[in-house]
């Protein structure tokens, strides 16, 4: 492939995160791995330059909503990716910010301190587990107790029966 004046900017960008790779698993398109994970993809459609990068999925719903430049990428949006049309003039610091960001939710955590920023984004809160589990854990405790109520009860029948018959035997 030619060298393109886009790639050589991305790579420019790939190369300064620690511990990054350039992989070519399809063809020609460059995808950018860090432990072995894609975390961004660069290619061609036409005379079009696009970019790949991973989002939380929040996000990507709102750049899909609000920018035309966005659409939720083929076979991955599903786990939040998108595709950007780069255009002839990107803002580079706009394509920078959305690469680290794919890095950081891709990237060991040990890798993601070493850059400045430091810590990945908080993870958005995913919905809480069903009731199930805490009725479980309160089944489990009910029972429990239960259990503990009977034993006592026994106990105090047998210490009850014991001295009546320590009482008869007198």
């Amino acid at each position: 492939m030619p060298r393109d004046a886009h790639y050589d900017r991305l790579l420019a960008i790939v190369n300064s995160l620690p511990g990054t790779a350039e992989k070519r698993p399809w063809g020609d398109e460059p995808h950018w791995t860090v432990a072995g994970k894609i975390f961004a993809g660069w290619g061609r459609e036409g005379d079009k330059s696009v970019l790949g990068v991973k989002t939380e999925k929040p996000m990507q719903a709102m750049l899909v909503a609000s920018d035309p430049r966005f659409t939720i990428a083929p076979y991955v949006g599903k786990h939040g990716w998108v595709s950007m049309a780069l255009g002839a003039k990107p803002n580079w610091d706009e394509v920078e910010a959305l690469i680290l960001g794919s890095y950081r939710l891709i990237a060991p955590k040990k890798l993601v301190a070493q850059i400045a920023g430091g810590a990945p984004p908080a993870k958005t809160a995913k919905a809480a587990k069903p009731a199930r589990a805490s009725k479980t854990a309160a089944k489990t405790k009910a029972k429990t107790k239960a259990k503990t109520k009977a034993a006592k009860a026994r106990q105090s029948t047998k210490a009850r029966q014991g001295s009546s018959r320590v009482a008869k035997a007198r």
